[in-house]
């Protein structure tokens, strides 16, 4: 039976259409196992996701004579996908109750999936989100760490779509914990940014514009001004951002997901009210959306684009400057403004990169 028909009766895959599939199918190979072989131990390393073709196999957790069977596994049934993500040991044994034909999944093969295939990494998410939810074996910020090449992979499936963004993900993201520090260190600021909120907007920022997956490449790639009905369809990928975020949640309901799902929403807000998708005023932004907010437009006049010149620091400085009390949390601004050598640094040091950012590094 070929890959395909069995990768198409697995809940991950179901649904994806028959030339995903075999796109996907591609990045896997068969192997065989006899009755009684042991296919990953617990504690061990690895970099495989298995898929059962044909046959049965049993979880164990434990060693010696306090080894406990948790359940077993049959056709369409998964095991080992946190190692695609993250170098974490095996969570239990799974051994083979009769001989078994196993399809396996590289990391470095995962990789490629994560890539160029949207829906599937759809799927891993909300798989992922589950597993999370389920485990009471790590800590919040541990997942966040655990899985910052996921959510970096996710993130550029949107913006891959759009050539002109470089390493604005990155970048984002360094703006975003640079301002965040600062602000700790203001007592304005102080009590409601701790350190766990620096190393989460360092995690979550990357997403802010996921909901330009669904936004056509005519409108992303247009290069002429965009006409209302597109700039209307345009200003949705916030809140179908936030729905791709309210399905994490409904699955592994943690802070940081919450404010990941307020700064993809929140981020074309306005301190002055004028903003979208919902015209939210003044404190009433979430904060990780009003940190947002100035650090993506920081970003996008600091950039070149087809339609205009990138900005110097000063000129950027200015256009800032200008928009605080209107665009942006005065406070913020403030501070930002306190500060834009740091801010010019950072742009400076990617643009000298000559290789992409490492999208596991870590806080």
């Amino acid at each position: 039976m070929h890959i395909e028909t069995y990768l198409g009766r697995s809940d991950l895959f179901t649904g994806l259409g028959l030339q995903s599939i075999e796109r996907i199918a591609k990045q896997f190979k068969s192997v065989q196992v006899k009755a009684g072989d042991t296919v990953i131990n617990e504690g061990d390393h690895g970099e495989t996701y298995y898929l059962i073709a044909t046959g049965e196999a049993t979880v164990l957790k434990g060693g010696g004579i306090s080894q406990r069977e948790l359940g077993r596994l049959g056709p369409g049934d998964g095991f080992g996908e946190m190692a695609l993500v993250a170098d974490e040991p095996r969570s239990a044994t799974v051994r083979a109750a009769s001989d078994m034909e196993l399809l396996c999944l590289e990391r470095e093969k995962f990789i490629v999936l994560m890539d160029q295939e949207e829906r599937f990494a759809q799927r891993i998410l909300r798989l992922l989100s589950t597993r999370l939810r389920q485990s009471n074996q790590v800590g919040t910020l541990d997942l966040l760490r655990a899985h910052q090449g996921l959510i970096i992979s996710l993130a550029e499936l949107a913006e891959s779509r759009d050539a002109s963004t470089g390493a604005h993900l990155y970048r984002v993201r360094d703006y975003c914990t640079l301002l965040a520090k600062h602000m700790s260190a203001d007592p304005r600021f102080k009590s409601q940014v701790p350190p766990e909120f620096i190393e989460a907007i360092y995690y979550v920022s990357p997403l802010h514009d996921i909901g330009k997956v669904a936004i056509p490449d005519r409108i992303l790639h247009k290069q002429g001004k965009l006409t209302e009905e597109e700039f209307e369809l345009i200003k949705t990928h916030t809140t179908i951002g936030a729905h791709s975020l309210d399905t994490v949640l409904h699955y592994c309901d943690l802070e940081m997901f919450r404010m990941a799902r307020d700064l993809v929403v929140g981020h074309h807000e306005r301190y002055d009210g004028q903003g979208y998708p919902v015209g939210l005023k003044g404190e009433d932004i979430p904060l990780a959306a009003r940190i947002m907010t100035i650090a993506d437009y920081y970003d996008a006049l600091r950039s070149e684009r087809v339609y205009k010149a990138a900005f110097s620091n000063e000129q950027t400085v200015s256009a800032i400057r200008e928009e605080a009390g209107k665009r942006f949390d005065p406070a913020i601004a403030e501070i930002m403004l306190a500060h834009t050598e740091e801010f010019d640094e950072v742009h400076r040091q990617y643009a000298e990169l000559d290789t992409p950012p490492d999208k596991h590094a870590q806080y």
